[in-house]
């Protein structure tokens, strides 16, 4: 029988002695992707674990440690090709936007998080449409109205203001805001000609 993944998962963030190694860990992982792949009950298992993921992340397993964060961003990127499109934007603010944020973060770990982002924008689901359509214009509003804007003079005060430390960090979300649009539009071309219209209609 196949252990369960959230308890799986919540070991080895919490350093029990219990608790797997990461790469054996993301092989249960990816066991579980390939099982759901082949069931009919892929959306109720995929649900139930994400629930469980959730009490995780509300326990403060996640985010207290770049390792955490390293880890479970692993996870998720296993679990990206079950994952729907609203799984992903449901992780955005909480694991995802701050991952993209942090200069710190291993370069594999940042992109996981870049690519399941960028995954969830291609997927073209009907019953989500809207929804990925509105999450694509969000990330362009980021872009445009959070990062910093050296055309604006607002933020250049601002920019003034902040120490070296903020300025990097700053600096660091904006080049991977763009990175992701930049990824998405090469990789969906049919989107791409249409870009003011994706991301700002």
């Amino acid at each position: 029988m196949m252990p369960n993944v959230a308890s799986q998962v919540r070991s080895t963030l919490s350093n029990d002695p219990e608790g797997l190694p990461l790469n054996d860990l993301l092989a249960i992982v990816n066991e579980f992707v390939h099982e759901c792949a082949s069931t009919e009950e892929l959306g109720q298992r995929v649900f139930e674990l994400e629930e469980e993921l959730q009490e995780i992340y509300r326990d403060g397993l996640v985010y207290t440690t770049l390792e955490q964060t390293e880890i479970f961003l692993a996870v998720l990127y296993c679990l990206g090709p079950i994952l729907p499109s609203t799984s992903v934007m449901s992780w955005f603010d909480l694991v995802l936007r701050p991952a993209l944020r942090e200069p710190k973060l291993p370069t594999a770990s940042l992109n996981h998080a870049k690519e399941l982002i960028i995954s969830s924008l291609q997927k073209t689901n009907e019953a989500c449409a809207e929804r990925v359509k509105d999450f694509r214009r969000r990330l362009m509003e980021l872009y445009l109205l959070d990062a910093f804007n050296e055309g604006s003079g607002d933020d250049i005060l601002e920019w003034a203001e902040l120490s070296q430390e903020d300025r990097h960090k700053r600096t660091h979300w904006k080049n991977n805001l763009e990175d992701i649009i930049l990824s998405f539009g090469n990789e969906s071309p049919k989107v791409r000609i249409h870009s003011e219209i994706s991301f700002l209609s």
